[in-house]
C-alpha cells in the first residue's frame, strides 16, 4: 500500500471516490492564548493498493504535542480492502475528522495515522500562540 496524498484541511468530504476539501495543507494553527481548542479539523489520506494489501487492516489516528502526549481521544477502526474480479489495483480514500483539539502548548504537533501497528503517515504542523 502506498500514500498518494494526505493534508489536513479545514473540511472534506468524498462523493465518487472524489475527494473535496477546503482550506487544503495548513501548517499552522495561530490561538489566542494557552490552553486553547481548535473548533476543528480534518485529516485526508489518499492511497494506492493492490491485491496483495487485500482483506481487513487497523488503523490508529493519534493527534500528538511535541512531548509525544496525546491531544485528541484518537481513532481507531478497521478497513476491509477489496477488488473487483477485474481489477488489479484501486485507490482508497480516509477522511477523519478531528474535532476540538486541546493545545496545552505551542510548537510542533503531528497527526499520526499507523496502519497494522506501522506508521503510514505523519503530518506534522505548529501551534503559535502570542508571545
Amino acid at each position: 500500500m502506498q500514500v498518494d496524498f494526505a493534508f489536513l484541511c479545514d473540511a472534506a468530504a468524498e462523493s465518487g471516490g472524489k475527494v473535496h476539501a477546503i482550506g487544503i495543507g495548513f501548517e499552522r494553527i495561530n490561538v489566542q492564548q494557552l490552553p486553547a481548542s481548535h473548533p476543528k479539523c480534518v485529516a485526508v489520506v489518499r492511497f494506492a493498493y493492490t491485491r496483495a494489501d487485500l482483506g481487513p487492516h487497523g488503523f490508529r489516528l493519534r493527534v500528538l504535542d511535541g512531548d509525544g502526549r496525546d491531544v485528541f481521544p484518537g481513532v481507531e477502526g478497521r478497513i476491509d480492502l477489496e477488488l473487483p474480479a477485474d481489477a488489479d489495483r484501486a485507490r482508497g480514500n480516509m477522511i477523519m475528522e478531528l474535532a476540538q483539539l486541546e493545545f496545552q502548548t505551542s510548537g510542533p504537533h503531528e497527526v499520526t495515522i499507523t496502519l497494522d501497528d506501522r506508521e503510514f503517515v505523519s503530518l506534522p504542523f505548529e501551534v503559535v500562540a502570542p508571545g
